[in-house]
């Protein structure tokens, strides 16, 4: 019995000691991410040893392993022994590292250790310590620190000095990403452990008066790097206002508080509850994310004297456009002849004519033969006195010949690749152009090999006259070889003119997608009856929600875009109208009515980027297709004075030159009125320098303010205001100019 017991104690204290083990072991391999900041003399409580010099520095960092935004503590220690301290005549010079990718704030003041024995002396300890905060995750190194001081060399006052160099060690720092499970949706990017609170400014509001609404987020972090909180009211208007940092380096974490201001205008009266604001954040303590919250709040909202829709006698300023139904040409607006093929065939057409008229007139020019065939005879080739000189006269004879039969000048066959190349051209076989330059070359032999080596004259002239009637069979002749041109140039345009007119056709107006007249089946005149009858019994939400409809199924619909913004203005929508009224100024820029329409926005949705000029691009374009057409035709005729002697070359010039200026100012003035690169902001939004929360601010904007895009980077998108500043948007903050838009759209 005594020896079971025995050994169920010895097994239970082995099973205990391997589950001890195998539990510490598991705890030293996890990161040591959520450890403590260590106490301000930590890097002495660990040291062990010195180098044994008057002066000893080190430096660590605590802990060594962070997320992104977490804290480390960077702290450095100078040790001085007994002798050190009564030599020392003034403070020590201290270099900080530079630091890469690291955000520093001074903690606290220096912490006095009082002398303690190490392991090669006594030394009194003095400790500065740093916050460091990563911005982005990755290995960092901090380098050496240098710690530059001097000592005189005896005790007496007067005794020189020596100076002293000394680095501490480097530390190294992990930084690992913020994890992804459990992250909220609306994580901005915050980390630390905060709390969240909301104050206004005044105890009672009106509809129309503005009030400032604070938002506090407190605690322990980098309150600097706090993103602006999202705060969405229902009941009111919501714009951007300015920021707050207090920031408290005193103790051994740094914490602080940010303050964010938002102007909220009322537009409804009674009863309102101020929503709760929700703030995620990444503690990294616990590892987890959490979320601070605010309380609500109920206000009472009186009347005021301004309204968030449209005022009464504002609404009845604003009539519905009368709308009839429309066939799809009618809706296009645009002359089938004024598209981009039609462009293409009267610019092309006209120089393809007159490169056609120029080479004709080349081709005159170039005739050296008549129009019947060379009839080579024997008085052609005469002899000389020698036979090296008859060779050399036949040859001469021979290329004067063919270059008068193949209609070009003796000075273009002077190589044998100009001879190969023209006569190919000219319609001479393969084989009769071999024997022609072998017939040349062995003239050329003869003519200069001397008298004794030199063929009989009378077989020369015979080989030259049958290869000169070979040659003048096989090639053609001069009325076909034009014939041939003018018929390849005609072939070539023909070509050219269907392949414009079969191209598709690309609108020169400014709005960016041409009309989807019959996208979808719905009944647009019901739709349209339905939203009128809305609009008329003052249900203006009702009767944006049908206009809108119908413009998704006839977005070239000039009458129902401005029948759609009037709507949406006068149910407070400012989003869908500037949307709406934009879209049908482009469309129609002599509107008076949509000019007026554009003058009750806001500067931000009118303005600068915004602006719409009014450009009359259909009859300049008209205008610069006939000028154009017209003038080329001139100037053909002109070419030709035989057959239009009145005509000259002034007339079609100028037609031609009215052409291209009208054609500039039409495509200004639609790429001008071009939308594809236009967006609205959906909410109040301040602008970033760079594309991340964090990032420093470049002024705010405000509900339907027009902006152009520049890039896309992630989830965010550089803009252009309308004032000019340049800065970045979340994506969700915009909707495209040309996008088919809701209204329950705009209201996320």
């Amino acid at each position: 019995m005594r020896s079971f017991l025995r050994r169920f104690a010895v097994r239970s204290a082995l099973g205990c000691a391997l589950i001890c083990a195998a539990a510490s072991a598991l705890v030293s391999a996890r990161p040591r991410v959520a450890d403590a900041q260590p106490s301000p003399t930590a890097i002495v409580d660990r040291l062990r040893a010195t180098s044994g010099r008057s002066i000893d520095f080190h430096a660590a960092i605590y802990p060594d392993t962070v997320y992104v935004g977490q804290q480390a503590t960077y702290q450095v220690a100078v040790l001085l022994d007994g002798e050190a301290r009564a030599r020392l005549r003034r403070n020590p010079e201290f270099l900080p590292p530079e630091l890469r990718g690291l955000l520093a704030f001074e903690l606290g003041s220096p912490r006095r250790v009082p002398s303690r024995p190490y392991q090669g002396g006594e030394y009194e300890a003095h400790v500065f310590q740093r916050a460091l905060f990563a911005v982005g995750p990755g290995a960092l190194v901090v380098p050496s620190p240098q710690l530059t001081y001097n000592l005189p060399q005896s005790s007496s006052y007067f005794s020189r000095e020596e100076r002293f160099v000394v680095r501490a060690e480097s530390a190294q720092l992990v930084v690992r990403a913020l994890p992804d499970s459990g992250r909220p949706a609306d994580f901005l990017g915050a980390v630390g452990n905060y709390r969240a609170s909301t104050r206004l400014d005044a105890t009672t509001a009106r509809v129309g008066d503005p009030l400032v609404l604070t938002v506090r987020i407190e605690g322990v972090g980098n309150v600097k790097l706090l993103p602006r909180p999202l705060v969405e009211v229902s009941w009111a208007s919501v714009v951007a206002g300015t920021e707050r940092v207090q920031l408290d380096t005193s103790g051994a974490l740094v914490r602080g508080a940010r303050e964010f201001d938002y102007i909220l205008t009322p537009a409804q009266s009674g009863p309102v509850v101020l929503p709760v604001v929700r703030y995620p954040f990444f503690n990294p303590t616990t590892r987890q994310y959490e979320v601070a919250q605010s309380t609500s709040a109920d206000i009472v909202v009186a009347d005021g004297a301004l309204a968030g829709a449209a005022a009464p006698d504002e609404v009845q300023g604003l009539t519905l456009r009368p709308w009839r139904q429309r066939t799809p040409m009618q809706l296009d607006r645009l002359p089938p002849w004024l598209t981009t093929s039609a462009w293409t065939a009267a610019l092309l057409m006209p120089l393809l004519a007159l490169a056609a008229a120029v080479q004709s007139h080349l081709d005159r020019r170039r005739e050296r033969a008549p129009d019947v065939p060379v009839a080579p005879t024997r008085a052609v080739f005469a002899e000389s006195d020698t036979p090296a000189g008859a060779a050399r006269r036949v040859r001469r004879d021979l290329l004067g010949a063919v270059a008068k039969r193949l209609a070009v000048v003796p000075a273009d066959l002077v190589t044998a690749a100009d001879v190969r190349r023209i006569a190919r051209r000219r319609g001479v076989s393969r084989e009769g152009t071999r024997e022609l330059l072998a017939l040349l070359d062995a003239l050329a032999v003869a003519g200069f090999a001397g008298d004794g080596q030199s063929p009989d004259a009378p077989s020369l002239e015979r080989e030259a006259q049958a290869l000169l009637a070979r040659v003048d069979a096989e090639a053609v002749r001069h009325g076909r070889t034009r014939l041939w041109s003018r018929r390849r140039t005609g072939a070539t345009s023909a070509l050219l003119l269907l392949a414009c007119l079969a191209a598709r056709p690309v609108d020169v107006r400014a709005q960016g997608a041409r009309p989807d007249n019959a996208a979808s089946g719905v009944a647009v005149d019901g739709v349209v009856r339905e939203a009128t009858a809305a609009y008329e019994a003052r249900r203006f939400g009702r009767a944006a929600e049908r206009f809108a409809e119908a413009v998704r199924a006839r977005t070239g619909d000039a009458d129902l875009l401005v029948n759609w913004g009037t709507a949406a203005w006068a149910a407070g929508d400012t989003v869908a109208s500037v949307v709406a009224w934009q879209r049908a100024a482009r469309l129609e820029p002599f509107a008076a009515d949509v000019q007026l329409r554009l003058a009750m926005l806001p500067p931000g949705a009118r303005e600068g980027v915004a602006d719409i000029p009014m450009i009359p691009v259909l009859p300049l374009a008209t205008l610069a297709v006939l000028a154009w057409t017209i003038g080329a035709v001139l100037l053909l005729l002109a070419w030709r004075p035989r057959t239009a002697p009145r005509l000259s070359w002034r007339a079609g010039t100028a037609l031609m030159l009215l052409g291209a200026t009208s054609a500039g100012a039409a495509w200004w003035g639609h790429t001008r009125l071009d939308a594809t690169a236009l967006a609205v902001v959906r909410r109040p939004e301040p602008m970033r320098v760079a594309p991340a929360q964090n990032a420093n601010t470049n002024g705010g904007t405000a509900t339907g303010d027009v902006v152009r895009r520049l890039a896309t980077r992630d989830d965010w998108t550089q803009v252009v205001h309308a004032d000019g500043r340049e800065g970045w948007l979340p994506n969700a903050r915009l909707v495209a100019l040309t996008a088919p838009l809701l209204v329950d759209d705009a209201t996320r």
